[in-house]
């Protein structure tokens, strides 16, 4: 971490809906104090202890001491039965008490969509005092669509599906007339108190914690626990890892002997793909070190500079940019082209690629407008990092959060016929995807991610802090963007039976890496997020479009691969 770079996540949820009770029915005399369709602190704060989150992870309670070196546990008690059951006990009360330090609420977005934007870049940027906490959520409640954290297509289908649901009986003359008696009694009053009641609300949770706690996908991972479905997925993980392991129980039963020699052999061949791959992925990360001596970015900042642009500050922005499935039958409809298996990541990591160089190709008409075409600074490849979490971005069981993160880089290419001005001919975004997903698959198979975790902690362990920031800023090979790809819950998660819409999540940058994109699923639709530096990416909305623009451009071919596959079977 550093004063410009700080190691701060930030994301946030956005609800919509009723609040319910643990039984499904509307929470209407649970929060005496809370409309229906709104979410308070008081509301976090009842999930916080029937979740028994105090419990699942401590460490959510606990700072760092003040010489830095290790947790400090703010309280010792965690929640009784009393306090689940509806009656407060002290220790409820203490650990809400201490609770009202994290959470709050706050006024809501005004502006669309600017606000929010405004905000989740102070949380970026502004410190933490880890000493003090490690993390915040603000709470904010306003009309639907009106932050922007939920799209229009979202708030539109939100609002479809409550106008199916609530279908309104045309009065009759005995309503007429009950409603004329009742005019002097307040009845008029309780028609316009539920007309309120009616308009659609919305709530977003803004978080962020330091990475001392943990790393990003750890504490979405666990803040799921916060939902209705937690046990649900604990269920679904539980029986994965029962799939796992059962793997290598298929067949007819081996004696002892033979399956002591399997295991033998399981663990040789681990050791040997462990020293090799070690060796191997020291050889690469070297070879980008050597290859890539400047950052391709290093022009536009020195330009930046000579003008007086200001340095500092984050260009952030988010959309949900296509259905999973959908997604996934591109990636699938390619691979099966070229012979190989495309998955998501390949695919918007090579989208994210495509939109550095359309922007280090804008920086290079603005610097230099007559030798633009020259292309003195966009280079044929491009450095990426890809952080990967070790435990595939869920929290096992009885494990609590942390820092279970790893990364590798690897070289992708650059500038391709259609990046330039005025577009190409050429189908160049499959190129460039099967470029993308060979560079990503060798990488992906290497122990890179596992050796890059156990040596930064090494190096935070043991080596003094400037040596360590110096390693860190190094080791990123001088790559231009950081893509995380987090996957999240396929259906949509409920928190008090109010439905989680969306949720979007943004980088905290590395030092000496001027852009991170986030890829995500949740709810079957895939999401896009882009935290950067504002000198190098000034518009971050037109950085997604260009993002969407090779998506799109991949979609096409697609399109007529699919269906050349079915003219060349009906021949």
């Amino acid at each position: 971490e550093t004063e410009e770079n700080r190691s701060i996540p930030t994301f946030f949820l956005a609800l919509s809906g009723e609040k319910k009770k643990v039984d499904g029915t509307p929470d209407a005399a649970m929060h005496k104090f809370s409309p229906r369709k709104i979410f308070t602190v008081s509301d976090f704060e009842d999930a916080w202890l029937k979740r028994d989150m105090p419990s699942r992870h401590p460490r959510f309670h606990s700072t760092v001491c003040p010489q830095q070196q290790y947790f400090e546990e703010t309280h010792h008690v965690h929640p009784s039965s009393s306090g689940i059951s509806g009656e407060e006990d002290e220790s409820s009360l203490q650990i809400k008490a201490e609770l009202d330090r994290h959470a709050s609420e706050t006024m809501h977005f005004s502006v669309y969509r600017d606000d929010l934007r405004n905000r989740l870049e102070h949380m970026l940027m502004s410190p933490l005092e880890v000493s003090e906490k490690l993390w915040e959520v603000k709470i904010s409640n306003g009309l639907l669509g009106s932050s922007g954290a939920i799209s229009r297509a979202k708030v539109d289908a939100i609002l479809t599906a409550d106008r199916n649901s609530s279908l309104v009986t045309p009065p009759t003359n005995n309503n007429r007339a009950t409603l004329s008696r009742n005019t002097t009694k307040g009845g008029l009053w309780r028609d316009a108190t539920q007309e309120v009641e009616s308009i659609p609300m919305e709530s977003v949770l803004l978080f962020r914690s330091h990475h001392a706690l943990a790393d990003g996908a750890s504490i979405m991972a666990a803040l799921s626990d916060l939902c209705d479905e937690a046990e649900e997925i604990r269920e679904n993980i539980e029986m994965q890892l029962k799939k796992w392991k059962g793997k290598g129980k298929k067949g007819p039963k081996k004696s002892v002997f033979r399956r002591i020699l399997s295991r033998l052999a399981r663990l040789l061949k681990m050791c040997l793909w462990f020293s090799f791959g070690t060796a191997s992925a020291f050889i690469y990360q070297g070879y980008l070190q050597i290859t890539t001596p400047r950052n391709p970015f290093d022009a536009v900042r020195e330009d930046a500079e000579k003008k007086g642009l200001a340095l500092s500050g984050r260009s952030i922005s988010w959309c949900d940019a296509a259905p999973l499935d959908e997604v996934k039958r591109i990636a699938n409809i390619i691979g099966k082209a070229r012979g190989v298996a495309i998955t998501v990541n390949d695919l918007f990591v090579s989208c994210a690629v495509a939109a550095v160089t359309r922007q280090l190709i804008e920086h290079e008409e603005f610097m230099a407008p007559i030798d633009a075409h020259k292309r003195k600074f966009v280079p044929r490849n491009i450095n990426v990092v890809v952080p990967v979490h070790l435990r595939g971005g869920v929290i096992l069981p009885n494990e609590s959060l942390g820092n279970n993160i790893g990364a590798f880089v690897t070289r992708c290419p650059g500038e391709m016929k259609h990046d330039a001005v005025g577009g190409g001919t050429t189908p160049c975004p499959t190129e460039r995807l099967y470029q993308v997903h060979k560079s990503l698959l060798y990488s992906k198979r290497s122990p890179a991610p596992f050796v890059s975790h156990y040596i930064a902690k090494f190096c935070s362990d043991y080596l003094p802090e400037e040596w360590t920031k110096s390693i860190f800023q190094r080791a990123n090979a001088n790559a231009c963007v950081v893509v995380s790809n987090n996957r999240g819950y396929d259906k949509k998660m409920h928190i008090h039976g109010m439905a989680v819409e969306s949720a979007a999540g943004f980088l905290p940058l590395p030092p000496g890496i001027p852009i991170g994109v986030v890829v995500q699923s949740y709810a079957g639709t895939m999401s896009l997020s882009v935290t950067a530096e504002k000198w190098a990416v000034p518009d971050a909305d037109k950085f997604l479009r260009w993002t969407l623009d090779e998506y799109h451009r991949l979609h096409e071919e697609a399109s007529k691969l699919e269906t050349q596959q079915k003219m060349s079977k009906l021949e």
